[in-house]
Parts: C-alpha cells; structure tokens; sequence
C-alpha cells in the first residue's frame, strides 16, 4: 500500500474544514481507486474519512468508464460517510456533492452548473464542458456506508490536451484555484448538503438546490436509459432525484440514464 500523507502535490496541508464530519485526510501520490481503498475499509473505518490521491491507475465513472487524468492536475477525492437518513435517501448523495461543488466553483466565479445525473459543467465562458463527475455507491458492510468520490479537473485538460470530448478545467476557463483550498471548501459545502440530506424535509431542500444549480432542466434531451432511447423536454426533477422528461404523453420518471443536451448548455 502506498505511504499515506497529509499534503498535497504543492506541499500545502490537505486539512478537512472544522466543525464537519469530516477526516481525517489520507493522502497518496497514487492508488487504483479512492472509492476502491475506502470500499475495502468500510468495516472499521470512521464515518467522514477522506481519501485523495494524485494519480487513479483505476478510476471510473459511470457505466465503469476510465478517466485517467496526469499525475497532480486533478483533485481526486473520495469520502466515506455513515448514513444518518433512511434508505430511500441514498441515491441523494450524488445530488448534495453535485450541489457542493457547484457552489464551491461559483464561489469562484465561475458558472457552473449540474448536468444530470452526476456531472458538473461550466457553462459559457472561454472553456465550456464537463469540469468534474461524480461517482456514489452503497457499501452493505456491516456497518453500512456511501463511498462518493469527486475528480474535480483543476489543471488538465487544456484544449490542445488528448482527452475526453467535451471535457475542460478551472485552468482552462482561467481560474485558478490550489487543490487543498478546493478541498476544504468542497467539505464545507457538502456537510451543509448533508445535513438537508438528514433534515426531515430534506428531499425537498436538496430537490429545489438541484432545480435551481440545473443545466438539464428545461433543455431538450436524449435519455439513453436501460429501456431505450427518450426524447423529450426536461422539465423537473423528482424528489428521489429522477430526471422528469417529457415527450409529449406527460413527464416520465428517469432514474438512471445518459443525457444528451439536444440544444447547447
């Protein structure tokens, strides 16, 4: 196992923010995969341990995609957290860091926006596209937990750089911001998320947070879901976090699937 740290690849302190759940902070120069090595500890690992990595040989979205950024660019992070709400409510973790990190960039100054079901773009400006994803999944344990990792491009890719369609970054937008500042402000963000999360109105809250941070809403959309291909307006999201799509007959719940914008962000 590689040696853990506490410091970024600039040599800053990666330090979770006070008055959260979270940490400690485990850092590692390189892993297969922060969600895998949190996954494998769920059963003594305490609730809030953060797990950040420069480099994942193994790290994946959904539908098990690869994304294998330069070592250092990116921020990587994965955290595991035990679940102070009901079972129903698992799928919205994905939504409270969607949320998070979305205003952590707005935070910035950037326009950030989230694009259904997980990933985070940057709307207009000099680089528009997809600036982070987001990938959440339950662990039975016992005891039970949600790993959800966050890659959060930083410095890669530049437009000249090989590297996924649509994909883009701070820098490339002409922000500039250190990994360790974006953790810290990630965490914050996302303990307030959880606990609306944990609230008993809490599908409600993170449902408006949602609507209100969403690119996807109110576009015309291709869902590619497990049934077949649905073309239609998005109008709305359910409070489990489903995609509302309607092509004509009423909206249809959508609860998993590939969005393509049909029209430009």
């Amino acid at each position: 196992m590689a040696p853990v740290s506490h410091l970024s690849p600039d040599g800053r302190g990666l330090e979770a923010p006070t008055g959260t759940r979270f940490g400690p902070v485990e850092h590692v120069p390189e892993t297969g995969s922060t969600n895998a090595d949190l996954a494998a500890r769920v059963a003594d690992a305490p609730d809030g341990l953060v797990r950040i990595t420069d480099h994942q040989t193994a790290g994946r979205g959904r539908l098990d995609r690869r994304w294998d950024a330069p070592p250092g660019t990116n921020l990587l992070v994965s955290v595991l957290v035990r679940p102070r709400w009901t079972a129903d409510r698992h799928p919205l973790v994905t939504t409270a860091l969607a949320v998070a990190t979305v205003d952590t960039l707005v935070g910035l100054g950037v326009n950030a926006a989230i694009k259904w079901p997980n990933d985070v773009v940057l709307v207009g400006g000099p680089a528009p596209g997809k600036v982070a994803g987001i990938l959440a999944e339950l662990v039975a344990g016992p005891p039970p937990a949600v790993v959800v990792g966050l890659g959060l491009n930083v410095g890669w890719p530049l437009s000249d750089d090989d590297a996924p369609p649509g994909a883009t970054s701070l820098t490339a937008a002409g922000t500039s911001a250190t990994h360790g500042d974006l953790l810290a402000v990630v965490l914050a963000e996302f303990e307030a998320r959880l606990g609306d999360l944990e609230a008993t109105d809490g599908p409600e809250r993170l449902q408006a947070a949602h609507r209100d941070r969403s690119a996807t809403v109110g576009s015309e959309v291709r869902v590619e879901a497990s049934d077949g291909p649905l073309v239609g307006t998005a109008v709305g999201l359910d409070l489990d976090g489903s995609l509302l799509v309607d092509a004509g007959d009423g909206p249809v719940a959508v609860r998993a699937g590939d969005v393509v914008h049909l029209r430009p962000v």
